[in-house]
């Protein structure tokens, strides 16, 4: 094993860091109930297991501002996905192999200790200009769960490999291990390639289970589980596919597909299709959970997308834990059912009251709330209805463009997401509004929108204009907020 001399040096440096800084985060766009850095900036979730007794969070991390930098580990726990309770830096910069950071990976249990499979980063010009560098995966161990040794690269590109990172690793009923990551090969198209090994130290490479599709030249934040018997899910971020009416708008778009896979090659019954239709959802990973359950989060953000919050101290969240099922050909995504544990007060509004026409009727003021009602486009003949959030969010239904549309008006970061949605359906919404967050599940979780906003007016509104529109069973939570407030490290 390496000499962990600098490694625990730049830990014990990142650590005393945000003790000493965590008191300087402004608080007035922070998250009541989403995972966020105590200080500091975040993007991709890692090493998202249940392991040595309880659930860990891992995402990428810069502890010395609230912009990207050379990426460490922050590290959450958890009993129940929805309390986290903050850990020490897990991973930092430190060695020739990961210099220039500590990219994205994945955590597994085995023989009692905690395995992390990272991306080492090595950028070989000077700051500022990345176009030349090297990555390789590297292992580290831990213990306790907690404090980690790092053991060193197990896996290297090929001469003239660049873009080779994000490597998310599983063992199956035979105690093979299995480990996935992308790839940008030397022809410039994307794939995402496949490799087993016996120990986790050696490994051998099997078969490249994702080929270039609708021109993605990278494949980020790669996952691959099973849903159903002999049904597969290939989660990942491609970099570089173009916009497509009202889908793949975003930079970069998280997407699925679903197929089959025989332990070595995985055949797709399903294009990657976007999974979440908002602004802000990106790098989804996915854990077990010891009743059967399969979960996922994503960092809620996205690159090229304004990050509003820079002189707050803190920039970037995780969405909801989202439990996954597939059904009739489709991938359901709804939030995990620990989060009724957040309900404190509740209002349930009567249909005659939430029947407006041409009106505004304020429900809430609290910037911890989820809303729950449905609607039937076809009953309905308002040219537009739904709910508004301040002066920064509308989520509406438009006649003219038969879509469910989450609207962002807040300066410098103004735009909207569309949904086609059935006209003679009725459909049901859940919507969780946080501090500077709306993540909405459409039809117990058939499709998903996740945005960020950047206002302090917090004053919840449903809303009809040029005709009437009916929200039945309208229900208000009001929300706990336990991360508001929550402890550094112990």
């Amino acid at each position: 094993m390496l000499d962990q001399t600098k490694h625990q040096e730049a830990l014990a440096k990142a650590n005393a860091y945000i003790k000493e800084h965590a008191n300087e985060v402004n608080k007035r766009f922070y998250p009541n109930f989403h995972l966020a850095a105590p200080y500091g900036w975040i993007n991709d979730p890692n090493g998202f297991c249940y392991a040595l007794g309880k659930y860990h969070i891992f995402y990428q991390f810069y502890p010395y501002d609230s912009k990207w930098g050379p990426m460490h580990w922050g590290h959450a726990t958890s009993t129940d996905l929805i309390h986290w309770e903050h850990q020490e830096v897990a991973l930092a910069p430190s060695e020739d192999f990961d210099i220039s950071g500590c990219f994205s990976g994945s955590a597994i249990e085995h023989d009692g200790k905690l395995y992390i499979m990272y991306t080492g980063h090595h950028v070989f010009v000077e700051a500022g200009d990345d176009s030349i560098f090297r990555e390789v995966q590297v292992l580290a161990v831990s213990e306790d769960g907690i404090h980690f040794k790092k053991i060193g690269p197990v896996i290297e590109p090929e001469e003239g490999i660049i873009h080779f990172r994000d490597p998310k690793v599983w063992k199956d009923d035979t105690g093979l291990f299995h480990m996935i990551f992308g790839v940008c090969n030397l022809q410039n198209a994307g794939e995402i390639r496949h490799y087993t090994s016996k120990d986790l130290l050696n490994w051998d490479f099997v078969s490249i289970i994702k080929e270039m599709e609708d021109n993605a030249f990278m494949y980020e934040c790669p996952d691959f589980f099973e849903v159903n018997d002999n049904k597969w899910i290939l989660a990942t971020s491609p970099m570089g596919q173009a916009p497509q009416g009202y889908n793949r708008q975003n930079p970069s778009v998280n997407s699925w597909q679903s197929g089959s896979f025989d332990g070595k090659s995985f055949t797709p019954d399903t294009k990657l299709y976007e999974v979440d239709h908002g602004h802000d959802f990106y790098a989804t990973q996915s854990t077990g959970t010891p009743d059967g359950r399969r979960i996922v989060l994503a960092w809620m953000n996205m690159w090229k997308l304004p990050f509003l919050n820079y002189p707050e101290h803190w920039c970037g969240a995780l969405t909801l834990p989202r439990e996954i099922s597939f059904k009739d050909g489709h991938i359901y995504q709804k939030p995990v059912r620990e989060v009724e544990s957040l309900r404190l007060a509740k209002t349930e509004y009567s249909d005659a009251d939430c029947t407006l026409k041409s009106t505004i009727k304020a429900i809430s003021n609290n910037s911890a709330t989820e809303l729950n009602f449905s609607f039937k486009p076809s009953d309905n003949d308002a040219e537009q209805y739904g709910i508004a959030i301040g002066n920064s969010i509308r989520l509406y239904v438009d006649r003219q463009t038969k879509t469910l549309t989450l609207f962002r008006l807040d300066l410098n970061a103004t735009s909207y997401r569309a949904l086609p949605i059935s006209w003679d359906e009725e459909h049901k919404l859940q919507i969780f509004i946080d501090n500077s967050s709306i993540e909405v599940f459409i039809d117990d979780g058939h499709d998903a929108m996740t945005t960020n906003f950047f206002g302090t007016d917090h004053s919840i509104s449903i809303y009809a204009t040029n005709g009437q529109a009916s929200f039945k069973g309208l229900t208000v939570y009001d929300l706990e907020r336990p991360l508001f407030n929550a402890p550094l490290f112990k």
